[in-house]
């Protein structure tokens, strides 16, 4: 039974790699590699109410190129009153294709124009780039008092442009909605 696993396996590899799946991949993480190079990803702190939401290590500076930009208000969790507190991944999810905005649903906030924002996280998948966001600063929330707010990026391509890891027009995509700030 061990020798039949190992030969499926092994046939499975030799077809993947025939097949160019293994390349895939490696594009992605290629692709992936020179946009957290671009855009370096930011850390938060969520150990505490005084400091949740805070930017510890701060990578690149962006700001909004546009208005209404959906965003959800930042929470975290605890499990109990012994372990770490933790960032609820509660974004507001929009997408970004050729003809503009669409987002999933509507957040909580509504980002202007300017607002800077950090990247907590990127990642590539086959036909789209993600870019988890987070305000820099708090911004004012429906109930008056302020908070940091949370957004989703997705930037939609055609696959091919994803599979030859076309950084320069994926950059001038993510550009067109997201200015990297001088501060």
């Amino acid at each position: 039974m061990y020798r039949l696993i190992v030969f499926v396996l092994a046939i499975a590899t030799a077809v993947g790699a025939t097949l160019g799946v293994s390349a895939g991949a490696g594009e992605a993480s290629a692709l992936r590699d020179a946009l957290t190079e671009r855009f370096r990803v930011s850390r938060i702190d969520v150990q505490g109410p005084a400091v949740e939401g805070h930017v510890v290590t701060k990578g690149t500076v962006l700001r909004l190129r546009h208005d209404g930009v959906p965003a959800n208000v930042l929470r975290s969790i605890q499990a109990n009153t012994k372990s770490p507190r933790f960032h609820v991944r509660d974004y507001a999810r929009v997408e970004v294709r050729q003809d503009g905005l669409h987002p999933f649903a509507p957040g909580v906030l509504s980002l202007t124009k300017g607002t800077q924002i950090v990247i907590l996280d990127v990642k590539v998948d086959a036909d789209r780039v993600r870019l988890f966001t987070h305000t820099l600063e708090p911004v004012p929330m429906p109930s008056g008092r302020a908070g940091y707010g949370c957004t989703e990026f997705v930037f939609v391509f055609d696959p091919d442009t994803l599979q030859r890891a076309d950084v320069g027009t994926v950059a001038n995509r993510i550009d067109e909605w997201l200015a990297v700030s001088a501060g």
